[in-house]
């Protein structure tokens, strides 16, 4: 799922925010949503 309809330059990533907490990864130029962690890892991004 990309979020981009157009493709972003590594710049305007740097300057994104879609007012969530959301994380992105810039893949040829479409942002894709990361992945929570899960288990442990996952565990302790919650806590932070």
């Amino acid at each position: 799922m990309t979020l981009a309809t157009q493709k972003l330059t590594f710049e305007e990533y740097l300057a994104y925010d879609d007012g969530t907490d959301t994380r992105y990864e810039l893949v040829d130029g479409e942002l894709v949503p990361m992945s929570l962690g899960t288990g442990k890892h996952g565990a302790i991004i919650g806590k932070l």
